[in-house]
């Protein structure tokens, strides 16, 4: 399934990026939701964004809602889903008193309604997360989540069991199951480095193995790409201009895409890469490339989007 990273350049501009791996033939594209959106979860409750946003995103078949892979919103601040099967623990029904979502709604929560990580941070353990299947997909999804702002800030909240918190990934890389830390102890154990956390050390390790050229983990195991996504972010020379590190980043992306098999396209287990992204923080542009095409759309959320646009607007996969 899904690799993502967060990166700051050699010029102090954040970024976030991902591929989005997934088992649907339904096409995702580019989705603006707008400011003041009242949108039906899956619980059949609604709720209003106060913030517009932009992301990957596709519609329900059956009920008014676009579920949001990834997104940043008009105040800079990014969420992304991967899966994290094995190991989430959804509640069975939902919290009186709480607010009750289901995991396919999180983002549009998290995005629509925040302006800072600190507030969702602060409302997590308000939320209640219930296994529901969103619309008409055959399954409820088993997340986790990876967020980031301009100050280069990544956490990771991962719903294993008892309230949501969210931790800091000094990494700035997630891919799926297992959870953070295991990925971070394979990595430091692939790079011989005696610590389960993410240190300095860890930085200098993946510089040198850069460096002798040997060959980086492959194949569609969340831990190979993480490993090896992880050693390119912190292992290559610093990216500085904007568009040098737009392009840098979508090479990382493309040595962990899973390929499109078309004899398997109606399988239900068969997860490819729909699509790549890039965000730019500090500019709010969109960087979307699908499989189809690899035509690169830039998308930009401007302040006249925000401030005037009144509807959801999907804009074409390719």
């Amino acid at each position: 399934m899904c690799t993502s990273l967060t990166y700051t350049s050699a010029a102090n501009h954040h970024f976030f990026a991902r591929t989005m791996d997934f088992p649907t033939t339904t096409p995702w594209r580019p989705v603006f939701l707008p400011r003041n959106y009242q949108w039906q979860t899956a619980l059949n409750t609604t709720r209003t964004t106060r913030y517009a946003f932009l992301g990957g995103g596709r519609p329900a078949a059956d009920f008014s809602a676009y579920l949001m892979a990834d997104g940043v919103n008009e105040s800079g601040i990014t969420c992304a889903e991967l899966y994290l099967p094995g190991a989430v623990n959804y509640a069975a029904d939902p919290v009186a008193g709480q607010i009750n979502l289901t995991p396919q709604d999180f983002i549009n929560w998290a995005l629509g309604e925040h302006a800072t990580l600190a507030t969702i941070v602060a409302d997590l353990s308000r939320v209640t997360l219930v296994s529901r299947r969103w619309g008409q997909d055959r399954y409820v999804y088993p997340f986790h989540w990876i967020l980031s702002d301009r100050s280069g800030q990544t956490l990771v909240i991962e719903p294993t069991g008892g309230p949501l918190t969210a931790q800091r990934n000094p990494a700035g890389v997630l891919t799926n199951t297992p959870v953070l830390s295991t990925h971070l102890k394979n990595l430091n154990d692939f790079l011989g480095v005696s610590s389960p956390e993410f240190i300095g050390e860890t930085v200098t390790a993946a510089q040198r193995y850069l460096t002798t050229g040997a060959s980086l983990p492959t194949g569609t195991v969340p831990t190979q790409r993480f490993i090896s996504t992880a050693i390119r972010r912190w292992g290559a020379f610093p990216l500085a201009a904007t568009d040098e590190t737009v392009t840098g980043i979508f090479h990382w992306l493309a040595a962990v895409i899973l390929p499109y098999d078309a004899a398997r396209r109606h399988q239900a287990n068969h997860n490819y890469t729909h699509y790549r992204a890039v965000i730019d923080l500090d500019t709010l542009t969109y960087n979307f490339m699908p499989r189809t095409t690899n035509r690169l759309q830039q998308i930009t959320l401007t302040s006249e989007m925000a401030s005037h646009r009144r509807f959801p607007h999907a804009y074409s996969a390719n």
